[in-house]
């Protein structure tokens, strides 16, 4: 069994670089994926994780270095399983930020014969986009340099894996020296800026909930997948910019009965959930969750749903529970009088009872001093006259 509170194993290491991961903590998850593949060098789906975290921290040099040594490494092995896929579309995002457009568009072209990978199709248009305005490079752009044509992808994986591995201090080392250069200024006009866009996420039993905050947004501008265990959202911003969220959710929904609505404020996705059981974070690697619970290790630092802190599904089961005993008209009234019953004295029911009965229901009175006195006599509403049928 994997020790998951010291890791020593590769996968160790990749487990808990995808909790850090999961945590937003997208430094931690690179220091984690890096002593990984210090320990296994060719371990390609710990390598597509680490250039998606690098995405996610502007670095997209190193990005593209990782995520196309992974797809050597798995065409060398014939590998073609999603991890392929994903590496393709790190790739193509890493060169679209770097503004190689026609560089990305040909990494999710090839993606996209390997599978449907979330946001795909969304990417290679704005590819299009940039490149119909600068063409193949954004202005002051240059190609990446060839690499020498020395060895074949298959004579790198075997000559890299008779070398030994690499100390994971010595690999952490490199990083945090190539770090320094590893991105294009962000203030770039040419490059899409990666907008100031949030997002959050809320359950309850059945659903998902997850909100995208972009505000003046037109149907026709915004464009939302959600597969079995993916979501992408893509979105043209009035700002011009585009807007991309790529998601591997941490369990499968059912995409058929799921649904979104885009609102003046924000996007608001409704993911229905393939099982009821509450989940610990949204992203994950689309594992089944256990009956009964999450399957979040609990040594897990996993984000509470909104930074309130607020229980959200618990505020909205009451207000559905508000909304199911409202009552309206005669039910509530009723609903009044018979708690008002329920809570008064001997005195006050015998008063609401004479009061009632003497006056065919036209008064209802909790003050016996005055009803125990006399008869009530029957008081019609105004307009209307009191009659007895035989």
């Amino acid at each position: 069994m994997a020790n998951k509170e010291n890791p020593t194993t590769a996968a160790d290491f990749y487990s808990k670089g995808n909790e850090a991961f999961v945590s937003e903590t997208y430094p931690a998850a690179i220091e984690l994926y890096t002593s990984a593949l210090g320990l296994e060098p060719h371990f390609a789906d710990c390598m597509v994780a680490r250039a998606h975290a690098y995405i996610k921290s502007d670095k997209f040099d190193l990005a593209k270095k990782d995520a196309d040594k992974a797809i050597d490494i798995l065409r060398a092995t014939s590998e073609t399983s999603p991890t392929a896929a994903k590496a393709f579309l790190r790739s193509g995002v890493a060169s679209f930020h770097l503004g190689r457009y026609k560089e990305a568009k040909n990494c999710f072209t090839e993606g996209q014969k390997l599978g449907e990978e979330a946001g795909l199709k969304q990417w290679m248009a704005w590819c299009d986009e940039k490149i119909k305005k600068f063409g193949e490079f954004a202005p002051g752009v240059k190609p990446a340099p060839t690499p020498t044509p020395a060895e074949s992808p298959k004579e790198v994986v075997n000559k890299e894996a008779a070398a030994p591995p690499k100390p994971v201090a010595t690999e952490l080392a490199a990083c945090s020296l190539s770090d320094k250069s590893a991105t294009l200024p962000t203030t770039d006009p040419t490059i899409m800026p990666v907008p100031k866009i949030s997002h959050d996420w809320y359950q309850t039993e059945t659903h998902v909930v997850v909100e995208v905050r972009i505000k003046k947004l037109s149907a026709d501008q915004c464009k939302v997948d959600m597969g079995n265990t993916t979501l992408s959202v893509t979105a043209k911003l009035p700002t011009g910019s585009e807007y991309s969220l790529e998601l591997d959710l941490a369990h499968p929904i059912l995409s058929l009965q799921s649904s979104y609505k885009i609102m003046s404020t924000k996007i608001e996705i409704k993911l229905k959930k393939a099982e009821g059981v509450r989940w610990a974070a949204l992203e994950g690697d689309g594992s089944t969750p256990l009956p009964g619970g999450s399957v979040a290790p609990p040594t897990a630092t996993v984000k509470a749903p909104y930074a309130s802190g607020r229980d959200w599904s618990a505020i909205e089961k009451n207000i559905e529970a508000e909304a199911e005993e409202k009552k309206e008209g005669e039910a509530a009234l009723n609903e009044m009088f018979q708690k008002i019953y329920g809570d008064a004295n001997d005195d006050v029911r015998r008063a609401m009872n004479k009061s009632f009965q003497e006056s065919g229901g036209t008064v209802l009175s909790t003050n016996w001093n005055e009803i125990g006195k006399e008869k009530v006599e029957v008081k019609p509403p105004d307009g209307m006259e009191w009659k007895k049928y035989d």
